[in-house]
């Protein structure tokens, strides 16, 4: 029984752990929104706020691959970024931090699975 709950409460903590970082991530895409005086990076965050809510709402298994899927591609995009040098020398710090937070997410889907794995094995 014990082992049962503590599988539950870590499938419970990595679900706020990545919904956590998704705020962040959602912040961090407005931040990029003021700098560039444009609108499309508010609507970015606002779709990851939507997609928080939904994903808080019942766990169910398509919505970590989507979780997943978010956090790669925000790495593709501003890793490419960088690399090719499209991001200007204000924008990097804020380029960096959204990488490291799109890993961070990607680390912490991969423990909700997994976590969410020992649950459906007991």
């Amino acid at each position: 029984m014990v082992k049962g709950k503590s599988a539950h409460f870590a499938a419970k903590f990595w679900l706020g752990f990545n919904s956590f970082v998704l705020l962040f991530l959602a912040v961090n895409i407005s931040t990029i929104g003021v700098e560039l005086s444009s609108h499309w990076p508010f609507l970015i965050a606002l779709g990851y706020m939507v997609f928080m809510s939904i994903y808080l709402s019942r766990w169910a298994h398509w919505k970590v691959i989507a979780l997943l899927a978010i956090g790669l591609a925000a790495v593709g995009v501003f890793g490419l970024e960088l690399i090719v040098g499209k991001v200007n020398s204000g924008m990097q710090p804020l380029a960096i931090t959204h990488i490291a937070l799109s890993l961070i997410l990607l680390i912490g889907g991969f423990a909700q699975l997994k976590a969410e794995r020992r649950i459906t094995e007991i």
